[in-house]
């Protein structure tokens, strides 16, 4: 009963946790501990520490055993003892090739903690922003509505025609069903969060993000190494000890054994004579002809071919760097030109008309006019925010300066 309190407690807990706005750093701790894609790439780790374990080490020493029989009682019996040694420290390099192995397994995994970081961090956005937009479209809806409420009005008392307040209805109706758009768009964004976060499909999840533009283009600390870039250096490192591994292996390995031996023999009298002897046996390979030139030339191709990759990499990493940062700059003063013209000057406007129609200068509906312009200007502003953040994140992800 208690353990059923508790449980129940904890799902209530997890409900409510659930319930709350995520902020990106939560998201992304979210997606870093429970995405079930991180949960197998960190299982990489797991097969090269256990591929690691079996490599450097000597194999097991074999047990021999020969027994003779003769006729008359003759006869002989040897136990021995041997062990392969590998030549050309064959042993440290597996080690190495182990190493290098742990190592890439465990650059593999950083890599896919970037991508799902940077998808996290993308999808909150996303969903910010259809919050955003949503609560932009429902303003002008409502906006639409108090006009031909007002309309409405004026026509039933005789100051504007009937068509006029049809038309006002008519255009309200259109803006309320337009409502219906960003709300589709808002579940489709909670879902790729939920998808992001490795977690089952949440209609209902919710961000808390600020999407106000800087004053100043932020500055983005130094780029780091890329996930790709430095994936791509680990496979190189990695070919490098295979191929000294494949050149050791052209070299065959030393046998030392230790022996005992007895032997039974007739006398010409008739009688049995015993006689033991220990021995030591090695031998060596004799190098007649290479058998790893094959595998050394697959290797080396395999690290060329891999040296390729790591050079085409850094070029795309280079670039992407080099494009988001134009293109946060160019979001940025596009975004910034919104904010600091258009809106104060559609602000200011619907002041002036507003003033206006109180001194009875103009009408109502050229004050509806106003506020649907700058519920309009509005969505702008919040399309190039939108886009500008949007930039600034792929440009991190690009930098590889997105928290882990």
């Amino acid at each position: 009963m208690i353990l059923g309190r508790i449980l129940s407690l904890h799902f209530l807990l997890a409900t409510l946790a659930v319930a709350e706005p995520l902020t990106p750093e939560a998201a992304t701790q979210l997606a870093l501990d429970n995405h079930p894609d991180l949960a197998a790439a960190r299982e990489l780790i797991a097969e090269a520490e256990a591929r690691a374990s079996g490599l450097g080490r000597l194999p097991n020493p074999e047990f021999e055993t020969e027994v003779v029989l003769g006729r008359e009682g003759r006869g002989r019996l040897e136990l021995g003892l041997s062990q392969t040694f590998p030549r050309a420290s064959r042993l440290r390099l597996e080690r190495n090739v182990a190493a290098e192995s742990l190592l890439l397994a465990r650059r593999e995994v950083a890599r896919a903690e970037l991508a799902v970081v940077a998808r996290t961090r993308l999808a909150v956005l996303e969903l910010a922003v259809a919050q955003a937009e949503l609560e932009l479209v429902e303003k002008q809806a409502t906006l639409a509505r108090e006009f031909a409420v007002a309309q409405d009005g004026q026509a039933r008392a005789g100051q504007i025609s009937n068509l006029d307040a049809a038309q006002a209805e008519l255009l309200a109706r259109e803006a309320e069903l337009a409502v219906a758009l960003p709300r589709a768009a808002l579940t489709a964004a909670a879902v790729e969060l939920s998808t992001a976060l490795g977690r089952e499909a949440e209609a209902e999840l919710t961000v808390a993000v600020d999407l106000a533009l800087p004053p100043e283009e932020v500055a983005v600390p130094p780029p780091g190494v890329c996930g790709d870039v430095a994936l791509a250096e680990a496979r190189l490192s990695a070919a490098d000890a295979e191929i000294a591994l494949a050149r050791s292996q052209g070299r065959e390995d030393y046998r030392l054994g230790v022996f005992v031996e007895g032997e039974q023999v007739r006398s010409d009298f008739g009688d049995r004579e015993r006689e033991a002897m220990l021995g030591v046996r090695f031998s060596m390979p004799l190098p007649v002809r290479s058998v790893s030139g094959p595998l050394v030339a697959e290797k080396q191709a395999a690290r060329r071919r891999v040296a390729l990759e790591r050079e085409a990499r850094a070029r795309e990493a280079r670039n992407a760097v080099a494009a988001g940062a134009a293109e946060v700059r160019a979001r940025h003063a596009a975004a910034r030109a919104i904010a600091a013209e258009l809106l104060p000057a559609a602000r200011a406007q619907l002041a002036a008309t507003e003033a206006a129609h109180a001194r009875g200068e103009v009408e109502l509906a050229a004050v509806f006019r106003a506020r649907e312009r700058l519920a309009g200007i509005e969505r702008s502003d919040l399309a190039a925010r939108h886009a500008y953040h949007h930039a600034a994140v792929r440009r991190l992800s690009a930098a590889c300066c997105l928290p882990l």
